[in-house]
């Protein structure tokens, strides 16, 4: 039965508690990112990464379909912090995501963040060179497989979701996990029933994103992931990410700081869902003729004899 129990509890804790708690984000304690191993190290396509706009290939991506992110379905959630982040654990075969340009159906796991000390930091991906003040991701797997743990190391498992986040006004949406940073400040504490709500009240504009192929950014850094970061972030107030700051990674260091630095692209190609303004001339182009026609070449005609007939008689 107890071992029952503790394979339930690594299931529903999410894959990175699968590895351990040997690693961390602290540089200088010989666990932080530079010396995460295996895969961490060796592997070609990892993240996070820096996400180059200009240079990414545009790829016209069909709609998302976010199954029941707009609903509120009788369930509950259950926060976490698990040493590494604040988690929010989602029943699975609940909210389903698909669409995209995803290949396969995938069910929503959990949603977790990543955060930094200051505004300017948090994020794990870059948007040209730009970070920002933290990144929510909203982990799914395919439904082929049984449990997010059993995905996480399967080259179509897993289709995460990130979005960016800086700091301006309040996020009502976001409030439903705010409210439980100050329950979840230690290290393996724990919030039972968390009512569901809207989770696509916590998206941006879906229509618009970035995608590639990558891997978790965290332990055992399994290449498994089809990312798709939304271009545009949402806005979460100043009080709202000072909640998130007072969270503990252990008893003597904040888990502020929970990002992993930007990996090599490895040649990989970038794809963006949107034409970007500066993809397009200012001017239509339909409302400048590549030749004159007729009506054209008569009004110019025109106005040469007028201007020659006028000219004729001031001279004279």
């Amino acid at each position: 039965m107890a071992k029952l129990l503790l394979l339930a509890f690594f299931c529903i804790s999410g894959v990175s508690l699968a590895f351990g708690s040997s690693w961390n984000y602290i540089a200088n304690s010989g666990s932080g990112p530079a010396n995460w191993t295996g895969v961490c190290a060796s592997g070609t396509k990892q993240s996070p990464i820096d996400i180059n706009s200009t240079s990414a290939t545009y790829n016209p991506y069909s709609a998302f379909n976010l199954q029941y992110f707009g609903t509120t379905p009788a369930i509950n959630f259950t926060g976490t912090n698990n040493g590494h982040s604040v988690e929010i654990a989602v029943p699975s075969n609940v909210y389903f995501v698909n669409g995209g340009g995803l290949t396969g159906n995938f069910t929503t796991g959990q949603f977790h963040l990543h955060w930094g000390s200051s505004d300017s930091k948090g994020s794990e991906h870059l948007v040209d060179g730009e970070q920002y003040a933290a990144e929510m991701h909203f982990v799914n797997f395919n439904v082929k497989y049984p449990n997010l743990t059993s995905a996480a190391d399967k080259s179509d498992g897993l289709a995460v979701l990130g979005v960016l986040i800086k700091v301006g006004t309040t996020n009502a949406a976001f409030n439903n996990i705010a409210n439980h940073f100050s329950k979840l400040v230690n290290k393996s504490s724990t919030v039972d029933g968390i009512a569901s709500f809207s989770l696509a009240a916590l998206l941006p504009n879906t229509t618009k994103f970035y995608r590639y192929s990558g891997s978790l950014t965290t332990p055992g850094c399994y290449e498994s992931v089809a990312w798709t970061v939304f271009s545009e972030p949402i806005q979460v107030s100043s009080a709202q990410m000072a909640g998130l700051r007072q969270v503990m990674m252990n008893s003597t260091n904040s888990m502020e700081n929970n990002f992993r630095p930007a990996q090599k692209l490895n040649g990989r190609t970038v794809y963006i869902s949107y034409k970007k303004p500066s993809d397009h001339s200012t001017a239509n182009p339909a409302a400048i003729p590549t030749k004159p026609d007729g009506a054209v070449v008569a009004k110019i005609t025109t106005s040469l004899l007028l201007m020659m007939l006028f000219g004729a008689l001031f001279l004279n």
